[in-house]
Formats: C-alpha cells, structure tokens, sequence
C-alpha cells in the first residue's frame, strides 16, 4: 500500500441523488453527489474527472492528471436509510511500482499517485462544508 492515499471525508453536502438507488449494486453503497462534485471542482486543481459509475462496493472514479489516470474507490459505510455524512476515497492502485511496456521497465507510479491525492485534499479542504478532510495510510478501522 502506498501512504496517505486514502482520505476520510465528512459533510452533509452530498445527498443521496435521485435515482441513484437504482445504479448502486449493493444498498446503501452512495457516492454519486461526491463523484460529480469532484468532476466540477477538481479542474480547478488541474485534475481531470474522466470516468465514474457505481461498483458492488462504492463508487470508481477515474481521475487524471496529465497522462496519468488515477481509479479512486467512493465509498461510505453509513447504515441503510441513513443520508451518508462520512466518505473515502482511496487509490485503487496499491504497488508503488508498476511495469512501462513504453519504457520496457518498472516505473515507480507512487509520485503520480501522490500528486493526484495531494490535490483532491487540497480541493476538498478549500471547501468549507466538508468539515472533516482526513488522511491515511490504509483504510481507517
């Protein structure tokens, strides 16, 4: 796992959206309002949201920053028929290091990975109603 690549989130600024029970897979499982946020308000951080769409276990949102796609998980944990107040975000790429077919070598990925979660912390801080913005070395128990 690579540090400090999975954020805690906490705020009431991200319903539940209308339809979204309908494109989870698992109930209770929301994120969308947090996905769309942050394809408005990442640009502004130089990150583009490239991709998004609901999974068993969360949200996948695919976030790039130059040539470099980072898959974040969504997910909340909040008991069924609660409005979720409490998100993560996480990397879904774990290994620091991963093989360049381009560069026909191991590239070490960790900084990109960084950089990306450097920024949505910072997006997410500059906002006021998110009232919590923490940081981890792997999923918070």
């Amino acid at each position: 796992m690579i540090s400090g690549t999975c954020i805690e989130i906490q705020s009431d600024i991200f319903p539940i959206m209308p339809g979204e029970d309908e494109e989870i897979v698992n109930a209770g499982m929301y994120g969308k309002a947090l996905c769309v946020y942050l394809e408005k308000e990442l640009p502004s951080f130089g990150l583009a949201v490239d991709f998004y769409c609901a999974e068993d276990w969360g949200w996948w949102i695919e976030i790039s920053e130059k040539e470099f796609t980072l898959p974040l998980l969504v997910y909340t944990f909040e008991p069924i028929g609660n409005i979720p107040q409490k998100y993560y975000l996480q990397s879904s790429i774990t290994d620091p290091k991963r093989w360049s077919w381009k560069k026909f070598k191991t590239i070490d990925i960790s900084k990109n990975i960084i950089s990306i979660i450097d920024k949505i912390e910072n997006a997410l801080l500059y906002d006021d109603e998110i009232y919590v913005v923490e940081r981890y070395d792997e999923f918070p128990e």
